[in-house]
């Protein structure tokens, strides 16, 4: 080292004084900066800082819905490209704004832009009327309609009826065209709103209701049990009768309401002797039931 860079640091050195931190207010030194340090140690000018340092508030940007009109904000994960195409504030409000509603199913949608006819429809039936105009016209359709049909087999007869069996016959479960004047349907009763077959047993389940409240007899159920005929392979194979009555001597019997007896109903009582001797069963007539609601006008409100 030179003689005149040794004169240059001593004078650095003797312009060098103390100062005060303006943070922690500790005395120091600084040993380079030129003298215009004003922290003791990186510490306290990272603390300093912090408290002096003015912060911005954080920029919110929001947009209305276009399904809902409610105000949403900007997920802080979304880029600025996602944030320039998000138009709606939830999913549900995307596959709501997504769907057609326009009263029409995907299949009956996809029929009408193929140009079909909404199935149901007055021009839906003309045209099935008009094909099958058409087809009936043909040789070979009428003459496979007039060829006779092969008679079934006793197997498959008897098949078919293990399938039936204990069921409900469907002109009875869906509406006997035969009786129109039957009036099936839902009335009240003291177990509540109830389907019955017919107004007349409406009636009767009237009349036993007043005959529980006289102390009469217990209870009644309607169609509570059916019995089977084992041994019958076709034709009436079960009985299902139509109130079953719990007598105070612990007794029960079943009342089977009829106002024409046709020959299937023969048949089921017939049977219901030789397969059930013990089971006790009054057949309430047209004679009978006018005796009841001619007594009990007065008494009881009948349908």
């Amino acid at each position: 080292m030179s003689y005149r860079q040794i004169t240059a640091s001593n004078k650095y050195r003797a312009k060098k004084q103390e100062y005060e931190c303006e943070e922690c207010g500790n005395k120091f030194t600084p040993l380079h900066h030129g003298n215009t340090k004003r922290f003791c140690s990186h510490k306290c000018a990272n603390t300093h800082r912090w408290k002096v340092w003015v912060r911005k508030p954080k920029k919110i940007e929001t947009r209305q819905c276009e399904r809902c009109g409610n105000i949403y904000e900007r997920p802080g994960n979304y880029s600025i490209s996602q944030w320039s195409v998000r138009r709606f504030c939830s999913i549900r409000c995307a596959a709501d704004a997504m769907r057609i509603n326009d009263g029409l199913t995907r299949n009956e949608r996809h029929a009408k832009k193929k140009g079909r006819k909404k199935k149901g429809t007055e021009e839906w039936l003309e045209m099935i009327r008009a094909r099958t105009k058409e087809g009936m016209a043909r040789p070979d359709i009428r003459a496979k309609l007039s060829k006779p049909r092969r008679p079934k087999s006793l197997e498959r007869r008897i098949a078919h009826s293990d399938l039936l069996k204990g069921r409900m016959p469907k002109n009875i479960l869906n509406g006997n065209r035969k009786f129109g004047n039957v009036q099936r349907g839902h009335y009240d009763c003291s177990k509540g709103e109830m389907f019955f077959r017919s107004k007349w047993e409406a009636n009767y389940a009237l009349y036993l209701d007043f005959l529980v409240k006289q102390g009469e007899i217990k209870n009644w159920m309607y169609e509570e049990d059916t019995f089977m005929f084992e041994r019958i392979k076709l034709g009436t194979r079960s009985y299902t009768p139509d109130f079953k009555i719990f007598n105070n001597d612990e007794t029960v019997e079943y009342h089977e309401v009829k106002g024409y007896m046709d020959q299937r109903s023969k048949t089921k009582l017939k049977r219901m002797y030789i397969y059930y001797p013990e089971i006790v069963i009054i057949l309430v007539d047209r004679s009978f039931y006018s005796e009841i609601v001619k007594k009990f006008k007065g008494i009881i409100e009948f349908y």
